[in-house]
C-alpha cells in the first residue's frame, strides 16, 4: 500500500489555496482540514466537528478523498469555494 500521508497530501494540495502548515497536517487559509498521523486521517464533516478515518489496504480510495474534498469544503472561505473544488 502506498503510504496514506503520501495520498492525502496529493489529493489535499490539489485544492486551492492548501498547504501543508506541518507534516501530515493540511490548511486553507490557516485552518486545519485534513491531518494524517500514521494510519489515521482527521477530517472535518457537517455532523461534528471532526471525524475519524482508519486507512489501510481495505480503504475506498475515492471516498477518502471525496471526504478530503469535502472538509475543505467547509473549511475554505467563501472567495476560494468559488475557484472550486477539485
Amino acid at each position: 500500500m502506498t503510504d496514506p500521508l503520501v495520498r492525502i497530501r496529493d489529493v489535499a494540495l490539489q485544492l486551492p489555496g492548501a498547504e501543508e502548515v506541518r507534516p501530515g497536517s493540511f490548511a486553507v487559509e490557516g485552518r486545519v482540514f485534513a491531518s494524517v498521523e500514521g494510519d489515521r486521517l482527521t477530517v472535518r464533516t457537517e455532523e461534528q466537528d471532526a471525524a475519524e478515518l482508519t486507512l489501510d489496504n481495505g480503504s475506498d480510495w475515492q471516498s477518502v478523498e471525496d471526504r478530503v474534498a469535502r472538509s475543505w469544503e467547509l473549511t475554505a472561505p467563501p472567495g476560494l469555494l468559488e475557484a472550486g473544488g477539485r
